[in-house]
């Protein structure tokens, strides 16, 4: 169940050239949709969708290490168990990030960013017999490699790997359970605008199904 946030690295070391360089502060806000299913073993398979904002902050250190962290809410969602479909109410979501450009993308190379981050969201979940905790863990590793073009746009192909416990109660007792998809791979455009802005897009059409977008200013 994992937390859509995007590339970890700033769009700007994906399209320009000096990404081994410190480039400051980067502040960016986004909007996630994630669906999957989540197996609780002996108990029912769930199938579930939520809608996420969240707004982070990143530094870019020299060596084309980057660390960002995050905060946001769900906003909501749906969480259907067999005979007992439920809504997903708001909660809060954080996240850790950090990550590595190994490959600059100079020349006829590819970039390839290497991202791994922790997230957590709690929410509830309201239906016909009343309401239960929703928490949700998530360790995550992910590559990122694709070519920038113009200096403009970089289009790049992602795939992520994760794993967590999901907490929830159901029929009047705790149960942990996990994602049945326990991987992504996603396809992205990060674009540099004027004025230190930039825009990333991401949709993972396979494994966990996820859309993300997140607009940034870098200063």
């Amino acid at each position: 169940m994992a937390t859509p946030v995007g590339p970890a690295a700033i769009p700007k070391s994906y399209c320009s050239l000096d990404a081994g360089e410190p480039a400051g502060w980067r502040v960016a806000a986004g909007y996630g949709w994630l669906a999957s299913s989540l197996d609780f073993g002996g108990g029912p398979r769930v199938d579930f969708s939520e809608r996420m904002v969240l707004a982070s902050a990143s530094r870019q250190l020299s060596g084309g290490f980057t660390v960002q962290v995050g905060a946001g809410a769900v906003l909501g969602g749906s969480f259907d168990a067999p005979g007992a479909p439920a809504e997903v109410r708001p909660g809060p979501v954080v996240q850790v990030q950090a990550s590595w450009l190994a490959l600059e993308g100079r020349g006829a190379a590819p970039f390839l960013a290497l991202t791994g981050g922790l997230s957590g969201s709690w929410t509830r979940t309201r239906g016909p017999s009343g309401e239960a905790a929703l928490t949700a863990l998530d360790l995550s590793l992910s590559a990122s490699a694709g070519k920038a073009i113009a200096g403009l746009f970089a289009p790049y192909l992602g795939v992520k790997v994760f794993g967590g416990p999901v907490l929830w109660t159901w029929a009047g007792r705790g149960t942990t359970g996990t994602d049945v998809h326990h991987y992504q791979v996603a396809i992205g455009l990060a674009a540099a605008l004027p004025g230190g802005l930039d825009l990333v897009v991401e949709g993972s059409p396979l494994g966990e199904r996820s859309v993300t977008a997140a607009a940034g200013w870098a200063f």
